[in-house]
């Protein structure tokens, strides 16, 4: 009991949440659950097949869902943002049946929503979802979203950018990934995807852990006091995890600034929360961390916590909020080709 509930929307936030389960034996726990709600039972499908061919036999704490079955008849919703919309009214009330059964049971302390922005099921209906959970579970809820490539072109852009607009008019403030960061990673498509993926699966691992550890944390921390540091318009993360000691103390901040998942620019000043994991980690690095993001991020509150036990390897994770939506970089919004970046000029 007290653990958290992870919902995704969409096929994109579907493969996150169960690419984080197949690869993380510590979300396999009964007090955490993960539901993939989607228009396409094809998704769910894949999801089965790859359990099986991992050998995951038992998934009870991960539920599919299917909406709008009379309107799309388990076929996806394209990159239509309002049909996903309305798949989701047409089934809200069964959807929200199935959280609040799962809530009353478990009694979850956070919640923690999925999907990438730009396609048809997640788009609008991350909002909406989350919203819904908050004024009817009365759970605290985190989002946590994907923004397309620039090249994707303006249904796409357009897509997110109106998914972005609804989550603030809910008053909420997600963590965003920018999947233009994906190119630092790889030449292939794939190989970039499987590496975003297993960078937000690191997150939502780490935050499981944070709930379960049976120790005492160093100082300690309930996953509620995350929510403290939560401000407008967005939040970004990075996770770091490294075998290797002394590469470790020699490139802690590379990879941290490597794998932050946005560049943008704090709005006045941010607020951030840190966890240290290992079987026991170095307190001089804690120091440097925290000056690190105090300097970088003008963050004037921060929250950190040390979990020291059989964990494999090094590990910082860092959420920071406070960040603007309008300074993402490089901009939201279609990537010109040479043609119209020529016309532009002359206009």
């Amino acid at each position: 009991m007290g653990g958290i509930l992870f919902v995704s929307m969409g096929s994109g936030g579907e493969r996150i949440l169960s690419d984080a389960y197949m690869n993380f034996r510590n979300l396999r726990k009964g007090e955490n659950y993960f539901v993939a709600v989607n228009t396409s039972s094809k998704d769910h499908e894949r999801v089965e097949l790859e359990f099986k061919r991992r050998r995951i036999r038992r998934y009870d704490n991960f539920i599919t869902m299917i909406i709008g079955s009379e309107e799309l008849g388990g076929y996806g919703a394209g990159k239509d943002r309002k049909l996903g919309l309305s798949a989701y009214n047409a089934d809200r009330g069964k959807v929200l049946d199935e959280l609040s059964s799962l809530h009353k049971r478990q009694r979850f302390k956070i919640a923690f929503t999925l999907a990438t922005l730009g396609g048809g099921c997640g788009s609008l209906t991350l909002a909406e979802i989350s919203k819904d959970i908050r004024d009817e579970l009365g759970l605290r809820v985190i989002p946590i979203c994907t923004i397309p490539f620039r090249r994707e072109g303006a249904l796409l852009i357009d897509n997110a950018m109106e998914g972005l607009k609804e989550i603030s008019k809910s008053g909420l403030n997600p963590l965003i990934y920018d999947n233009e960061r994906m190119m630092r990673f790889s030449d292939s498509v794939k190989e970039g995807v499987e590496k975003v993926n297993r960078n937000i699966s690191l997150l939502i691992a780490n935050l499981v852990d944070l709930v379960d550890y049976g120790g005492f944390s160093n100082p300690p921390i309930d996953i509620i006091d995350v929510t403290r540091l939560i401000t407008p318009q967005c939040g970004a993360f990075s996770v770091v995890f490294e075998d290797n000691v002394k590469r470790f103390r020699n490139e802690w901040k590379k990879l941290l600034e490597f794998n932050l998942s946005l560049e943008s620019k704090t709005i006045e000043e941010a607020k951030a929360f840190v966890l240290f994991k290992s079987r026991m980690f170095p307190h001089s690095i804690t120091e440097d961390v925290i000056s690190y993001l105090r300097s970088k991020y003008k963050v004037k509150e921060l929250i950190p916590t040390t979990l020291e036990n059989n964990f494999a390897g090094y590990n910082i994770m860092v959420m920071i909020w406070g960040l603007g939506i309008d300074y993402i970089k490089p901009k939201l919004e279609p990537k010109k080709g040479l043609s119209e970046k020529v016309s532009s000029i002359f206009k």
